[in-house]
């Protein structure tokens, strides 16, 4: 696991609102300790009552979330990047009981509930020892364990894949083989019967171990394989979309823009 990928830290919330920057792919929970918060967003406000946990992912979207109490308080936020997630997950802690797994199937997730008295306690020691750094740094692996791990949640989520290593070598070796002719990328038939498993068990699998689907997946790493091969300034753009198995240009270049927010050749001319 990645020390640096997990974040506690302590957000003071007063009447006046108060932003908090949400970063895209990123589990944050939000744990309140003594008085209620509201959180606006568009033509509501979310409640998060006294010692309540609010769970929230975007997949594609980094913004601000605002908050405001109407007593001053404090509110622990931990941030868990999903392929954190995913990494402890592939990397066979198949005994990880997520009762969240929708968060997996969705590209926008929000779940509430009320904290165990385990967390209870955990954020109120955070809170009222803010200088402590190795209190902190226990207490946020203690909460991930209770609220992803805890054996006291009726609906368990365990990654079928994960209970046959053979399954997880077969999805890892589909990965590899459909990024080994970019001009010419497999179908996830082919893929299915090249890896030996059947394509819905693929299709889940991919899912489960890479946080997109088998789509998503090849066309972000052709755009970022796109990017790179335009800063080496060594093919024009027509070339590079040919490489990448785009046989229509117009397609490769409205993919990029939609993927960098510019189009490559105004991506090119941008550059020193």
């Amino acid at each position: 696991m990645n020390d640096l990928a997990i974040q506690l830290h302590i957000h003071k919330v007063t009447k006046t609102l108060s932003s908090y920057q949400y970063l895209k792919g990123t589990i944050t929970l939000f744990i309140n300790d003594t008085y209620e918060i509201s959180m606006p967003m568009g033509q509501r406000d979310i409640p998060l009552p006294a010692h309540g946990i609010y769970l929230f992912y975007d997949q594609n979207r980094s913004f601000e979330l605002m908050m405001r109490s109407y007593q001053a308080t404090s509110i622990c936020i931990l941030t868990l990047p999903i392929k954190t997630l995913h990494n402890i997950l592939s990397q066979g802690t198949d005994e990880l009981n997520f009762s969240q797994s929708a968060i997996f199937e969705k590209e926008q997730y929000h779940h509430f509930e009320m904290a165990s008295s385990t967390i209870t306690r955990c954020i109120h020691e955070v809170i009222s020892n803010p200088e402590n750094q190795l209190l902190k740094e226990a207490k946020k692996y203690a909460i991930l364990d209770d609220y992803f791990n805890s054996s006291s949640r009726k609906t368990k989520y365990q990654c079928p894949f994960l209970n046959q290593k053979e399954n997880v070598n077969k999805v890892r070796a589909a990965k590899e083989f459909l990024l080994e002719d970019l001009n010419n990328s497999p179908t996830i038939k082919q893929i299915a019967k090249h890896v030996a498993l059947n394509e819905h068990n693929l299709k889940t699998g991919f899912k489960e171990i890479y946080g997109k689907t088998i789509h998503s997946f090849l066309k972000d790493y052709k755009m970022t394989k796109a990017r790179e091969l335009i800063l080496l300034r060594e093919f024009q753009i027509a070339e590079i979309a040919d490489q990448l198995g785009y046989t229509n240009v117009s397609h490769f270049i409205d993919a990029f823009k939609k993927k960098f927010g510019i189009t490559p050749k105004k991506f090119e001319l941008s550059l020193p």
